[in-house]
């Protein structure tokens, strides 16, 4: 039996070693084995579904496997992900990470307040995060954004930092900071 303390040890080992699976992917590889993935996440009616194109290797590489071992639940990415070879979590994170970004103006509108609490993790827009493990914001999708605040507000989702930012928000908060977020420009369908 683990030991919520062996847990943690756990999966901070998996996201230390996760950068140096990522660094060694083949994106074309990546490419060819992304037609699964895209299935979902290319597609853009699935409102609570994340985008991936844009995103860090290192933050790919690390979710993949937080699924793989059940550390983050989805029933789907969990069966996904043990299917998965560590060869096939690399190249398909260097696939991701390879695709350029949106760029140009954001929509208009002012951040919301609770934004600042965002910045020294993610960036004043949500689109330079301050470590290669955490995610990029700008762009995703304003319904995962949404589904995944409420989720560590509950801690049904759970990451130590992540929990307490959350655990003040309203709905309100929640749905003008995946508004706001979404309306950067970042991440993209892919």
């Amino acid at each position: 039996m683990f030991f919520p303390a062996t847990l943690a040890l756990l999966a901070a080992a998996m996201v230390a070693s996760a950068p140096a699976a990522a660094a060694g992917g083949d994106r074309a590889a990546g490419q060819r084995k992304a037609n699964t993935c895209n299935a979902c996440h290319a597609v853009g009616g699935f409102k609570e579904m994340p985008r991936l194109g844009g995103q860090s290797a290192s933050y790919l590489s690390a979710t993949l496997k937080a699924y793989e071992t059940h550390a983050r639940a989805h029933r789907t990415m969990q069966d996904v992900a043990r299917g998965l070879t560590a060869r096939d979590i690399a190249d398909l994170a260097a696939f991701y990470a390879s695709l350029p970004r949106a760029s140009g103006e954001p929509e208009s509108g002012e951040a919301p307040l609770r934004a600042k609490d965002c910045a020294a993790c993610h960036g004043d827009r949500g689109d330079r995060p301050a470590a290669d493990d955490v995610p990029v914001l700008a762009g995703q999708s304003a319904g995962y954004l949404a589904l995944t605040l409420r989720e560590y507000r509950s801690g049904q989702r759970v990451h130590p930092i992540m929990l307490e930012q959350a655990r003040g928000l309203s709905d309100e908060d929640i749905a003008a900071l995946a508004q706001w977020y979404a309306a950067r420009p970042g991440l993209v369908l892919r």
